[in-house]
């Protein structure tokens, strides 16, 4: 026990002459106090769980849906396997305990000798350098790294739903209004044909409203494509046979959605992806100790007691205790450079993660930014078309009358139903471009991560 001491006393006075420290890093930039964009936010705001604004069940099933998608279940798995190389890291900090036995029986001409013994041992590596726990503070900011991860992808699971079901929602209203806009061409088409049977018009009048209801009875076509790819893809993305969401009704959003958005420095603290940057440098930071620390004296004990039994005893081997203790110093001298590449390996891996996070920081604060602007400018649009709606069916019903009394062509009814069937699929657009904004605004905010 003398020896063990003097050995670790012998390594903390080399350990004084330590490697130089960490040089400085400079990981962040100045956080802007406002946003550019305030004057776009709502006066009132939305808790965490931002799907539930829609007020949808459809959202609310898929989303607890989501929580169980693959992705998920991927990322908790990564971190389930972290927090097992975290658990190994801080155990090497620990003696490791053992017990061993042997037993063996021999016939030498007319005498037969068993022998049994048996050993309980410890062996202890302190960490003298620090190097050790230094890579076990490292594995547990890794872990906290892929807990964060594990949220980022939750989040990003729960916004990739939500956007599906508002592409479905929004094609499944251009579907709608395209078959309204047909179901208006048929009838002013059967109105046609009616007045030019009856002489009061020539054919070209049926021949142009055919030539347009031909056309018009393309659009929803399209739409339907795009609503059951948008269904496929929330389906696979949900883990979802194909058609297990066939005869749901998505819908848009028709009010205004409250949002707002909490200071800078708040979402650079909140958001899921910036936490995990924020660990992997500090992870990446000890590492960069730990290679700093290799450079240090390592102590290494063990201890070992036990005993043998023999029978019959000869004066050369007797039944007894069995102990030993030891203890082992090393320091590196000449390491020929892997030390030193290790060392400078690891500093440029901090680096890296250092400007990973300031891009990452620079990346947050720029989509707050872009999701505020995009929500003011679809707002604005969707409030214009609401107009144009208004506008576009009061004209229809003009051309509609003026036509049946004979004063206009039935061009003008055919004009007037294409306007008011294209202003409402141009408004089904718009209120999917202030959903997807929303949600991104809230996703960039880092809520819905929990």
């Amino acid at each position: 026990m003398r020896c063990a001491l003097l050995l670790m006393g012998v390594g903390a006075s080399i350990a004084a002459c330590a490697a130089p420290a960490l040089p400085p890093l400079e990981a962040t930039r100045d956080v802007p106090q406002t946003w550019t964009q305030a004057s776009a936010l709502p006066a009132e705001g939305v808790d965490d769980q931002w799907w539930r604004t829609f007020d949808d069940p459809l959202i609310e099933r898929l989303i607890a849906l989501a929580d169980g998608a693959d992705d998920v279940a991927l990322a908790a798995a990564r971190l389930r396997e972290a927090e097992a190389r975290g658990g190994r890291a801080r155990a090497l900090l620990r003696p490791e305990v053992g017990a061993g036995g042997s037993a063996e029986s021999a016939r030498v001409d007319d005498l037969e000798q068993s022998q049994a013994e048996g050993l309980a041992s410890l062996i202890w590596s302190p960490d003298l350098n620090g190097a050790a726990g230094a890579r076990a503070r490292s594995a547990q900011a890794a872990t906290e790294a892929e807990a964060a991860r594990l949220a980022a992808v939750r989040q990003a699971t729960r916004g990739q739903t939500v956007r599906l079901v508002v592409l479905w929602a929004e094609a499944e209203a251009r579907v709608a209004a395209g078959e309204a806009g047909v179901a208006a061409l048929e009838e002013t088409l059967e109105v046609a044909e009616t007045r030019a049977r009856a002489g009061l018009t020539s054919g070209l009048d049926p021949a142009a409203a055919r030539a347009e209801l031909a056309a018009a009875r393309a659009r929803p076509l399209t739409a339907r494509q795009a609503a059951d790819e948008a269904r496929l893809a929330l389906e696979a993305l949900l883990g979802l046979a194909p058609g297990a969401l066939r005869g749901e009704r998505p819908g848009l959003p028709g009010g205004p959605l409250a949002v707002g958005a909490a200071p800078p420095v708040e979402i650079l603290a909140r958001r899921p992806d910036l936490r995990a940057a924020e660990a992997d440098l500090r992870a990446a930071g000890f590492d960069a100790e730990a290679a700093r620390r290799d450079f240090w004296p390592s102590v290494s004990l063990s201890a070992a007691l036990g005993g043998r039994w023999i029978d019959p005893e000869t004066p050369f081997s007797v039944s007894g205790p069995l102990g030993s203790v030891a203890g082992s110093l090393s320091a590196p001298l000449f390491s020929f450079g892997r030390l030193e590449a290790a060392r400078d390996g690891a500093d440029a891996r901090r680096d890296q993660a250092a400007i990973a996070y300031r891009r990452a920081a620079t990346r947050a604060l720029a989509e707050v930014e872009t999701a505020l602007a995009a929500l003011s400018w679809a707002q604005a649009r969707a409030r214009v078309l609401e107009e144009a709606l208004t506008a576009a069916d009061d004209r229809r019903a003009l051309a509609d009358r003026r036509h049946h009394a004979g004063v206009t062509s039935i061009l003008d009814v055919l004009a007037a139903d294409l306007a008011l069937s294209q202003v409402a699929a141009d408004l089904a657009g718009a209120r999917a471009d202030v959903a997807r904004a929303w949600i991104a605004l809230g996703l960039a905010q880092g809520l819905g991560a929990v």
